[in-house]
């Protein structure tokens, strides 16, 4: 996986842009803020949120099971 898992920081209020390229069809989601996105192997896929909760949240596939980040929101 690259790049590999990390916690990305934000503050309250900001957009974030989640972009992943997948080598095997799955769903992306964003745990706390309910937010699923289709993933087709080999594709971009592309998923935009604002940060309007704290706390700190895994951003994980649901079929592999692979967390690919976590939001840490302050």
């Amino acid at each position: 996986m690259q790049p590999p898992p990390s916690r990305v920081e934000l503050k309250k209020g900001e957009r974030l842009t989640l972009q992943v390229t997948a080598d095997r069809a799955d769903t992306l989601h964003v745990h706390g803020y309910d937010r699923e996105l289709p993933l087709t192997a080999g594709r971009t896929a592309t998923l935009t949120l604002t940060a309007d909760r704290t706390g700190l949240f895994e951003v994980e596939t649901h079929e592999s099971g692979l967390v690919l980040t976590q939001l840490v929101v302050r």
